[in-house]
């Protein structure tokens, strides 16, 4: 799986989580994807606020989602910490589970 791969699927879930008494519309902040071996880790914030700066329009609570380049699951990670302890948690559970 490709990188613009996995970002279509990281759209059509946000797209497919949308809150339909209040749809907010999401785009993938693709300068903030990181890449690692296994995947990606996708960051998104709300179209409104990207297009506007205005932080009324700001999402809170988006936790990233990790992408895996093999199997192409999804895993969303959290907020209550930095993105790199959701990293260290999916590489640990990865090394558990290939063994």
């Amino acid at each position: 799986m490709n990188k613009q791969k996995a970002q279509r699927l990281v759209e059509a879930e946000l797209e497919q989580i949308k809150d339909k008494y209040n749809p907010i519309d999401c785009v993938v902040i693709t300068e903030q994807t990181i890449e690692k071996n296994w995947g990606w880790v996708f960051f998104y914030q709300s179209k409104a606020y990207i297009e506007t700066g205005d932080f009324r329009e700001m999402l809170s609570g988006n936790a990233p989602i990790i992408v895996n380049r093999m199997t192409g699951e999804l895993s969303y990670t959290g907020t209550a910490y930095d993105v790199e302890h959701y990293i260290n948690e999916y590489e640990a559970a990865l090394a558990l589970n290939s063994k």
